[in-house]
This record gives structure tokens, sequence and C-alpha cells, in this order.
């Protein structure tokens, strides 16, 4: 999708239109949580294209009315479609299909954790700063968390949460094509 070094000089050096190091005014300055969101984002166990999508998102690079109205390119900050503030987490978790998909995928992670759903945070799509035991556990949340983002920007509005789900139990497949599935993921995946 963007060649790794276009990516590293947005994030360190921005697009020339917002301060800071390429986050959104309200992420100028790193928090001490950076150095686990950026460890996550790379121990994924997935295509460098969904990364690249889930590196956007995560670093508020996604063009939402919301950034392109902070940055004087777009008039409204509000969402076409339903005329809420057209932010990341809303374009991903609120927005037409996006409840349906979320709750989809909030129940399936809630699943693995083994916690209720209403303690699975929408903003550990854009921050995930967590840590879970074992490893195949963080690994399987990181790859469901992963694949949404890229399931939700690249086929945004146009596919049912019906899709949404025959892509993500058709996505590991792949995955467990290898020796390595235990080691990254165990069985966790089998619950999609």
């Amino acid at each position: 999708m963007f060649p790794p070094a276009y990516l590293y000089h947005i994030t360190h050096h921005g697009t020339g239109t917002e301060g800071g190091m390429g986050f959104s005014d309200h992420d100028t300055t790193p928090s001490p949580l950076w150095p686990k969101v950026w460890r996550n984002l790379h121990a994924v166990w997935s295509s460098e294209d969904i990364k690249s999508i889930w590196f956007m998102a995560i670093h508020d690079l996604i063009p939402t009315n919301d950034r392109l109205a902070k940055i004087q390119r777009s008039e409204s900050n509000q969402c076409p479609h339903c005329n809420q503030p057209d932010t990341l987490i809303h374009r991903l978790t609120e927005c037409s299909e996006g409840t349906d998909i979320w709750k989809w995928t909030r129940f399936r992670k809630a699943i693995i954790l083994r916690t209720d759903p209403q303690h699975i945070q929408p903003e550990w799509i854009v921050r995930p700063s967590f840590h879970f035991w074992p490893p195949q556990r963080q690994g399987a949340i990181l790859w469901i968390l992963a694949h949404m983002v890229y399931y939700r920007i690249q086929h945004r509005n146009r596919l049912s949460p019906i899709d949404y789900a025959d892509f993500m139990r058709r996505a590991p497949w792949k995955a467990y094509q290898t020796a390595r599935r235990r080691e990254q993921v165990g069985n966790y995946l089998e619950i999609l």
C-alpha cells in the first residue's frame, strides 16, 4: 500500500499540515504507552497491507472529515451518512454497518479474554497499548483488531456484517497453514 519509508517520514516528520509527529491535535506528544502501541502494531501476525492500514489508523492518517476539517480541507467535520462528527472511532465502530460489525468483533474478543463485552473499549482499535497473557491470546486479539480496521477502511459501507463475518472466518485460513501458528495465535481464532 504505502512504502515503509513514506510511513516513517509521515510519522516522524508529519505531512506539513499538522504539528508534531504526524499525530492529530489531541495526540501531539507521545504518551508513555506509545512503545506498547508500536510493539503491538509490529507484533500482529498479518500481511503488510493490513499492517499499513492499521498503522495509518493508529497514527490518525485516515482522511476522515474530522481530520480534514482540522486542516481546512473539508467544510464540515460531519459524517455524510449520519451527521455525527466523522472521527476514526465513529467510522470504524458507530457509522452504518460499523455498529453491528463492532458488536460482532467485540463479542468474539470478549470470549477470548473471558470477560464481558462492555469491557472491550473501542479505543483499543486505534491505541492498542494492552498486554494479555498468554502471548497467543495477545496475538489473536491484535490479529482481530488489525483485520477489523482493514475491512472497515477498505470496504466502508459496501458490505454487510454477514460479509464481514465471512471475511473474518476465511482470513485465518492462510495463517493456519504455517507451522508458526501455534506460537502466534494458538487456537484462539477458532471462535471466529
